[in-house]
C-alpha cells in the first residue's frame, strides 16, 4: 500500500509539471545551436563593466521555471531576467556572465555529459569554466534525492490527517538512499567546477526550504509533525552540500536555514513565501523557488562575494 501511495501522489505531482512544461513547450523559442544555452550578456549598453566572470551552473532550482514565462529562451526554462543569476549578475556588475542552468540536469550534465532539452543536446555545462572566471555558483542534487516519493509518503489527502511518514520504515529507506546516491555526485561536481575555474569564488547553494514546521492543506498537504520531519530530511540531504563545501574550500549557502527561520515556507502567506508548495500562489513551479527566493539568494551571494572581494 505504501508503494501504491508513493506512486498514485508522485503521478500528481509530476504530471502538474508535465503539464506546465508542454504549456512552455508551445511558447518556447528553441535554440537550434548549443550557444543559446548560454546568456552572455549583461545589457545592451557598451560601458564596461567592473564585476567578476560570472558563470551559473545547475538545475531548476537555478534556472526559474515558470517565474516569467515571456524570458524563457528554451525547453531549458530559463528566466534569463528574474532567476538568481540574472539578478546575482546585474547586482555585482559581472563582467561577462553567462546561464547553463538547466531544469532536470544532473550531476552528469554539468560534469561531462549533454543533455538533451527538446530537440537538441546541450553541451556539459562545466564547458563554460576556465582559469579566467571569477564566479560560479552552483544549484544540483535535488532531482535525484528522492525528494519526490519521500514528501508523497507525506502527503495527508484529506485536512486534518496524519499521513504519519515520520514512522514510516520505507520513508527512512528512501532518504538513506536518496543521500547516499547523491553525496559522491555532488562532490564529484563541486571538484570538477574548483579544477576547471581554479581561481573563481563557487558557491554550493542548498536544497530545500519550501517545508517548515507546519502543515497547511492543499498546499503543502500534511501534518505538523510530518511537516518537521521532512524538514528534518532536508537537513540531513543539506549535509552533502557542507561537505562538499568544506573538502573543496567552497562556500556553502544555507537557503533552507534563511527561509524557514524568516517564515517564509510554502506555509507562509502569499506575499511572505519564498517557496511554493503543490499550489504555487505566485509564478513558479511547484515545490520551487519563486521570484522573492531568487532575490534572497543573490542577496545572499552578492553581500558575501562583496565583502570577500573587498568592494
Amino acid at each position: 500500500m505504501q508503494f501504491d501511495r508513493v506512486s498514485r501522489v508522485d503521478r500528481v505531482i509530476r504530471a502538474v509539471r508535465v503539464a506546465a512544461v508542454g504549456a512552455l513547450a508551445l511558447t518556447a523559442t528553441v535554440a537550434g545551436s548549443a550557444a543559446a544555452s548560454a546568456t552572455p550578456d549583461v545589457g545592451p549598453d557598451a560601458a564596461p563593466r567592473s564585476g567578476p566572470a560570472y558563470v551559473a551552473l545547475g538545475d531548476s532550482r537555478a534556472s526559474g521555471p515558470l517565474i516569467d514565462v515571456a524570458s524563457h529562451r528554451d525547453l531549458c526554462l530559463r528566466s534569463t531576467t528574474a532567476n538568481y543569476p540574472a539578478l546575482l549578475a546585474r547586482s555585482l556588475d559581472a563582467s561577462s556572465f553567462v546561464d547553463v542552468t538547466c531544469s532536470a540536469a544532473k550531476p552528469e550534465h554539468v560534469i561531462d555529459t549533454a543533455q538533451f532539452v527538446g530537440t537538441r543536446f546541450a553541451p556539459p555545462q562545466l564547458e563554460q569554466l576556465g582559469p579566467d572566471t571569477d564566479l560560479v555558483t552552483i544549484s544540483i542534487g535535488g532531482g535525484g534525492s528522492n525528494h519526490l516519493p519521500v514528501t508523497a509518503l507525506c502527503v495527508a489527502l484529506i485536512p486534518g490527517a496524519d499521513a504519519h511518514c515520520r514512522d514510516n520504515a520505507l520513508s527512512e529507506r528512501l532518504v538513506v538512499d536518496g543521500v547516499e546516491r547523491m553525496r559522491p555526485q555532488v562532490d564529484a561536481v563541486v571538484e570538477s567546477v574548483v579544477r576547471a575555474a581554479p581561481n573563481a569564488r563557487v558557491y554550493l547553494i542548498g536544497h530545500g526550504g519550501s517545508v517548515g514546521h507546519r502543515g497547511c492543506w492543499p498546499n503543502l498537504p500534511m501534518s505538523d509533525a510530518d511537516a518537521t520531519w521532512l524538514s528534518g530530511y532536508f537537513d540531513r540531504f543539506n549535509d552533502i552540500y557542507v561537505t562538499a563545501a568544506q573538502r573543496h574550500g567552497v562556500e556553502y549557502v544555507d537557503i533552507a536555514k534563511a527561509a524557514i527561520d524568516g517564515g517564509h515556507d510554502a506555509c507562509a502567506a502569499r506575499e511572505d513565501r519564498w517557496f511554493e508548495g503543490l499550489i504555487p500562489g505566485s509564478p513558479a513551479e511547484p515545490a520551487h523557488p519563486n521570484a522573492r527566493a531568487m532575490e534572497a539568494i543573490a542577496q545572499l551571494v552578492a553581500d558575501d562575494y562583496a565583502r570577500a572581494s573587498g568592494s
